[in-house]
């Protein structure tokens, strides 16, 4: 019984370790890494990251009627507009443990599009969302959209220079 007792109690003291890993150190390391390069941005909670604060931003927004301009960016992503404001063209905010920087400098916004590398990452969309636009080549992650992408590339190359 004695043994069961121990082997018990270091599964659970191996999972509570990952756990705190997971939710509370990595994210803890990533902030002060962003830090070190001078990226700020809203501070990360436990588990949930910046989702509550998201969610009433938008739903704060939702309810005030939209002036007819055609600035409406306080109203699509009030998040961005309000933490732009305050932390700069460059932030970091959190989904849960999983870091989101976001960019509008005009020069790493370019570099980030024009990634041929694969070193930035497309953010993983809900899923829900691929029954109604589909898998296509904008929705391709990773190394086999990459490889979709430069064959695409090559095949609009030709036709554009055999239309010319």
């Amino acid at each position: 019984m004695h043994l069961l007792a121990q082997i018990f109690s270091a599964i659970i003291t191996i999972i509570l370790s990952k756990l705190i890993h997971k939710f509370i150190w990595a994210p803890r390391k990533i902030q002060l890494h962003f830090l070190k390069q001078g990226i700020t941005g809203p501070g990360h909670h436990p588990v949930v990251g910046n989702t509550s604060e998201i969610a009433s931003l938008i739903s704060k927004a939702l309810s005030k009627p939209i002036p007819l301009i055609h600035d409406i960016l306080h109203r699509a992503i009030p998040f961005y507009h309000l933490w732009s404001g305050v932390y700069g063209k460059t932030f970091v905010y959190w989904f849960g443990s999983t870091p989101r920087l976001a960019v509008s400098d005009p020069g790493l916004v370019k570099e980030v599009l024009t990634n041929g590398s694969g070193a930035f990452e497309k953010i993983g969309g809900n899923p829900s969302t691929r029954l109604l636009v589909g898998g296509g080549l904008g929705r391709l992650m990773e190394i086999s959209g990459l490889l979709h992408r430069r064959i695409a590339n090559q095949a609009f190359k030709s036709y554009f220079v055999s239309f010319i």
